[in-house]
């Protein structure tokens, strides 16, 4: 009792002003917490001398003891908790240096609890990325990284071209842009990791740590010029969505790569404009390569797993068989289209990966075959309604005849006629609308996505104050 009446008297003590301090309880606590520091009974001398530390008299001494306390506690070996020791230690040092500035030993202990805090900080950092990125393969987040460069890139340059933007809202949009581009260099660390962890090659495999750590330091570097409204920026985030581009296409599996093949063929097809300065028909081309490359080594690893497990639908040696051929035709073609950009080829491309697609075993729906086809054509159906209604927005009242039109398609028979319409003039003008519609879905979902994690983002916590050191 007499310990908790001491340590109460010099609390209100150290908080009173200097000539209302009284001496004799602010010494007496201070002898108090030096004896539990002296018997080993760190602990009890934390709870007693920390209260004592902004005493006019003793707080300077006070903070010396925690600072030295909490610094060889962040120093055991293994210590789960070392950054926030250490943290407390500058606190505590910073306090006795503010009090005696020109004291050499206040001066040496500060720095010496500081050194340690940039690099723990930054390896509690990499842990907290990893762990989030835990469950994640690197082919979704290549993929994610891929296209929210390309996002950043499209919004950097109409940031740098609207000059009717006030001063205020440009440097808002461009923190806006720094912050997600610092996002983007951190996501290669995950990556980095899970493909270093891949390659048993140990000459690739650091051959490719570098290569990652030079994209993602440019990255980062971007992310800082962004905040300074360089424009040399988009340099470096163009880079960067190469590096993307290439590592995604590098491990993407065969379900994921033709499916990014039917997004950029039907872009070739319908002569969107390039991306990066690299034509879609070069990138369908490519998606077709990694695809066949890898194509015959999962096949067999996924009937391996279908063996093993009842509810994976099947994959047939006919299905295999004739994916290969789809894919041997559909690579010359691609060539051809890469050589002479031909819309009838280019078309037959596209029709060319929906059959391949429609052959892949479809995990989500549990069959094969006619329920994918089946599912296709579902998905068609709502492609057509979602183009409909986004040609309502630039046609005004044309376009709500069209989706009149389409909501009384999609009640009747698909014969290709409507009541009161001409039938369709021929199959290209029935599939530009389905592409058309696939690109315009795929970006509503990341539209979504990205909504989400702003929407994450206005939630969370904000950071507490930081200190001067």
């Amino acid at each position: 009792m007499k310990r908790l009446a001491l340590i109460l008297t010099c609390a209100v003590a150290a908080a009173a002003p200097a000539d209302e301090e009284a001496p004799t309880a602010a010494a007496e606590v201070w002898n108090l917490g030096v004896d539990s520091y002296r018997a080993g009974d760190t602990t009890n001398a934390l709870a007693i001398l920390r209260p004592l530390m902004l005493s006019r008299t003793h707080g300077a001494r006070a903070a010396e003891v925690v600072a030295k306390i909490e610094y060889d506690a962040a120093r055991e070996p293994g210590s789960a908790e070392a950054l926030k020791h250490l943290e407390e230690a500058a606190a505590a040092a910073q306090i006795a240096l503010r009090a005696t500035p020109d004291d050499p030993r206040a001066n040496a202990n500060f720095t010496r609890a500081t050194d340690g805090l940039k690099s723990l900080r930054e390896t509690k950092r990499v842990n907290d990325i990893l762990a989030a990125a835990k469950g994640k393969s690197p082919e979704s987040i290549l993929q994610s990284g891929m296209r929210e460069a390309r996002k950043v890139l499209a919004e950097t340059a109409a940031a740098g071209e609207n000059e009717t933007v006030d001063a205020a809202e440009l440097v808002r949009k461009h923190d806006n842009l720094s912050s997600r581009v610092a996002k983007l260099a951190d996501s290669w660390l995950p990556v980095k990791e899970a493909i270093a962890a891949a390659v048993t090659n140990q000459t690739e495999a650091a051959e490719i740590s570098a290569r990652v750590d030079a994209v993602r330091q440019k990255t980062a570097d971007a992310a800082v010029k962004l905040e300074d409204m360089d424009d040399s920026a988009r340099y470096g985030l163009a880079e960067a969505e190469q590096e993307f581009t290439d590592f995604f296409k590098m491990v993407a599996m065969p379900p994921t790569s033709i499916r990014e093949d039917l997004l950029t063929q039907s872009n070739a097809w319908q002569d969107v404009a390039i991306e990066c300065e690299r034509p879609w028909q070069n990138e369908a081309l490519d998606y077709t390569r990694a695809f066949r490359a890898k194509f015959p080594m999962w096949a067999r690893e996924y009937e391996q797993q279908a063996a093993a497990d009842t509810n994976k639908p099947p994959f047939t040696a006919e299905a295999q068989a004739e994916i290969s051929d789809l894919s041997t035709r559909l690579e010359k073609l691609q060539i051809e289209c890469v050589a002479e950009a031909l819309p009838p080829k280019q078309e037959e491309a596209v029709e060319i990966i929906r059959r391949i697609i429609e052959l892949m075993p479809d995990e989500k729906s549990g069959g094969q075959g006619g329920q994918n086809q089946q599912q296709n054509q579902q998905d068609k159906q709502d492609k057509q309604e979602k183009n409909d209604s986004d040609k309502d927005d630039s046609q005004n009242q044309d376009g709500q005849n069209d989706e009149q039109q389409q909501q009384q398609e999609e009640e009747k028979p698909d014969d290709g006629k409507e009541a009161g319409e001409e039938p369709q003039p021929d199959e290209k003008s029935q599939d530009e609308k389905e592409i058309e519609a696939l690109l315009r879905k795929a970006q509503e979902r990341n539209d979504e996505h990205e909504e989400d994690k702003k929407a994450r983002a206005r939630k969370a916590r904000l950071p507490p104050n930081s200190r001067d050191w």
